[in-house]
């Protein structure tokens, strides 16, 4: 995205050096805003904007529009009162889905000023949306893209966010594109079950394989699949109501701990200790469901 040059002097003004010259991926401590980066020319990624500080700070940077990619409710109240305007593109860490990719070239071709893109963290989710904004506006080739992510921090395990990267290609200048809105519709709770579900199902396929990808399922990475199941843990944990949370909270909380578990026992290689922590995931959701859901 071809803004201004104000927007990058502004923020040099703001943060360290070190930050504009794109050295560690995680901003300094004494940042506002965690994982706060500059992308390429007006176009910036960070962790999800919290309090009237971190909204001010981005004004301060001369940014015009938020992109939030989390599944969260964006909060568009306190970006307003900054005069930011806010767009929701929400996609999963299984990868950018079409309608998300074409909504981001959307963001590339039509946003006016320096844009700042978030997920929850900022390290996964929106540095792939950030890197498809700026191969959709050519500031981008693949490999740049790919080298951003790397220095934001993108872990390799979310292997259909790299893809997403891999295989984006730029729609035609005539395509029709999705509107962009600032509250997007989000997947409910009942979604997040069913996905969850879903690398349940592949993770018991890599269990019977001592936690390899399975001979007629080459392309199941078992640690990508565990990590989706711990993030949906985790997402559904953030969209809990009052309820809900004193209702099952805690035992969601139980089973994320129980699934990051899996994923460190996955990725040491460790195959006694996952075949432990997957049965205890799957005995402890069986739990709730019972409780709860049935």
């Amino acid at each position: 995205m071809k803004f201004a040059c104000l927007a990058v002097l502004t923020l040099s003004c703001l943060l360290p050096s070190a930050v504009l010259a794109q050295a560690p991926a995680e901003a300094p401590a004494a940042d506002p805003i965690p994982h706060l980066l500059s992308v390429a020319e007006g176009v910036f990624s960070g962790a999800q904007p919290r309090g009237e500080q971190d909204f001010a700070t981005l004004a301060k940077m001369g940014v015009k529009t938020i992109v939030s990619v989390d599944g969260v409710r964006p909060d568009i109240e306190a970006a307003k009162k900054h005069g930011l305007r806010y767009i929701h593109i929400p996609f999963g860490y299984d990868g950018v889905d079409d309608h998300a990719t074409e909504s981001l070239t959307r963001v590339a071709r039509e946003t006016q000023g320096p844009v700042y893109v978030h997920c929850h963290h900022g390290k996964h989710r929106g540095p792939a949306a950030a890197a498809i904004i700026c191969l959709a506006s050519g500031d981008f080739h693949r490999a740049e893209a790919e080298d951003y992510m790397e220095r934001a921090g993108t872990s390799s395990n979310y292997a259909g966010l790299w893809r997403s990267i891999r295989t984006y290609q730029t729609p035609p200048q005539d395509a029709e594109l999705p509107e962009l809105v600032a509250v997007a519709k989000v997947d409910g709770l009942t979604e997040y079950m069913a996905r969850m579900g879903r690398a349940a199902d592949e993770l018991k396929l890599a269990r019977a394989a001592r936690w390899q990808a399975p001979a007629d399922h080459p392309d199941l990475v078992p640690a990508h699949q565990a990590l989706l199941l711990q993030e949906g843990l985790r997402e559904s944990l953030r969209q809990l109501d009052d309820a809900q949370r004193q209702a099952y909270g805690e035992a969601m909380q139980r089973s994320e701990t129980l699934a990051d578990g899996l994923v460190t026992a996955i990725q040491n290689g460790d195959t006694a200790a996952a075949d432990r922590k997957f049965q205890a995931v799957i005995t402890a959701c069986g739990e709730c469901h019972r409780d709860h859901r049935n």
